[in-house]
């Protein structure tokens, strides 16, 4: 499933640190950067992406909402493939 069909949720053992600037996973840790943490956080299996980019885009106006939307679904997908997050 890609980040077009599913809502991201991050896999058992993956969590946002308590700063929530960095993402733990089993294999050691990711820094987010920008809105990544935001991101991660609306990771929780309830909101699709096309949600997440919504909340993104009223929480930076004036973003570009193409630019956001791919770069969303690629960071998801990204995650995906290191096994962090799957699509539910």
């Amino acid at each position: 499933m890609t980040a077009r069909e599913g809502r991201p949720v991050l896999k058992p053992g993956c969590r946002l640190s308590a700063a929530g600037d960095v993402l733990l996973i089993p294999e050691g840790a990711l820094r987010l950067q920008g809105p990544a943490s935001r991101i991660v956080e609306a990771c929780d299996g309830t909101r699709t992406v096309e949600e997440i980019v919504a909340t993104l885009l009223k929480q930076f106006p004036g973003a570009d909402e193409t630019k956001v939307s791919q770069e969303t679904a690629s960071f998801l997908n990204r995650l995906s493939e290191r096994g962090v997050l799957e699509f539910v």
